[in-house]
């Protein structure tokens, strides 16, 4: 959740609680995390998490985080040992993508992101890796595209996982 869309989204975040999907936050101003100091940065993640505290009427923890960007992991910010000690601070835990559907790049062609996917797959194809897609909810081609995206990867044997059965895999089920 982008902290300062969610006073004007209150019954979408009510609605996706609801329905037992996983929130996590993303920052109050969609900040990159790579020049901000400490302070700032505990501040864009605390902000969030009060507004949708507000917006629901209760506290709801989120436990993921994803920076904006990737940042600081994309840049090779010198940020990034102070990134994570506030995100540890903080009871977050980092998400970033592995596969970008650079749908900024694409708006209204769904066929070019699944394109994409396809071409960032084939180049980075490793057997046992976990793919995380960057979506953004304000390109409807990204919905458009999901189905042709679904199909790739059910294709080669692999299936589609919520982040938090991944990251319950990864680290609890050993």
């Amino acid at each position: 959740m982008v902290g300062s869309q969610v006073e004007e989204n209150r019954s979408l975040l009510r609605r996706i609680v609801e329905e037992g999907h996983t929130i996590g936050n993303h920052t109050y101003d969609h900040a990159g995390m790579s020049h901000p100091n400490p302070g700032q940065m505990r501040r864009e993640l605390q902000s969030t998490q009060k507004a949708v505290d507000d917006a629901l009427g209760y506290h709801h923890p989120m436990a993921l985080m994803r920076p904006p960007y990737g940042d600081p992991y994309f840049v090779g910010s010198d940020a990034l040992p102070a990134y994570r000690k506030v995100v540890r601070q903080q009871q977050l835990f980092p998400v970033t993508q592995t596969i970008d559907l650079e749908d900024y790049l694409l708006e209204g062609n769904p066929h070019g992101i699944v394109r994409n996917v396809i071409r960032q797959d084939n180049a980075e194809r490793k057997q046992d890796r976990d793919e995380i897609f960057l979506m953004h909810d304000i390109h409807p081609q990204d919905a458009q595209a999901l189905p042709g995206i679904i199909d790739h990867y059910e294709g080669s044997g692999r299936r589609s996982v919520s982040v938090n059965e991944l990251q319950t895999d990864k680290y609890l089920a050993q």
